[in-house]
């Protein structure tokens, strides 16, 4: 039983094998990818919320000065 303690916990506390490490890096680099993939969909989003609104207010603004001329 002392035995099998012993080897777990070296499994757990033990250097990880290279073949671990990378898929630990591969995991990781999947989920920054992920949050690139949002933040670029996200800035997206606003470019196309902010071409509309510049799109509408320079309507509005040269309608109102048309009427004032």
């Amino acid at each position: 039983m002392i035995r099998e303690l012993y080897n777990w916990l070296k499994t757990i506390y033990g250097t990880p094998s290279p073949e671990a490490m990378a898929f630990r890096e591969l995991e990781d680099s999947k989920r920054e990818l992920l949050k690139a993939l949002t933040a670029r969909e996200y800035a997206d989003s606003m470019c196309k919320y902010r071409e509309a609104q510049i799109k509408r207010l320079t309507a509005y603004l040269h309608k109102a000065t048309e009427e004032n001329a």
